[in-house]
């Protein structure tokens, strides 16, 4: 009984693992830039400076009335 595979089952075989290898990069790749968009503030105000900068714009435009 042989148990052998065919060349083209062995060239299938590799095939799918090359494929596979580039999905597994692909999401590496999708994996980190979702991890840096997470990381940069999407809205303005959860930054500390912005609470000052804020006070000085209001005081300026009090001062212009």
């Amino acid at each position: 009984m042989g148990a052998a595979l065919s060349t083209g089952a062995i060239v299938a075989i590799s095939f799918n693992c090359v494929i596979a290898l580039l999905i597994l990069i692909l999401f590496l790749i999708l994996f980190l830039i979702l991890c840096k968009a997470c990381r940069t503030p999407s809205c303005p105000k959860n930054n500390p400076g912005t609470e000052v900068d804020e006070a000085k714009n209001e005081e300026k435009y009090l001062l212009q009335r």
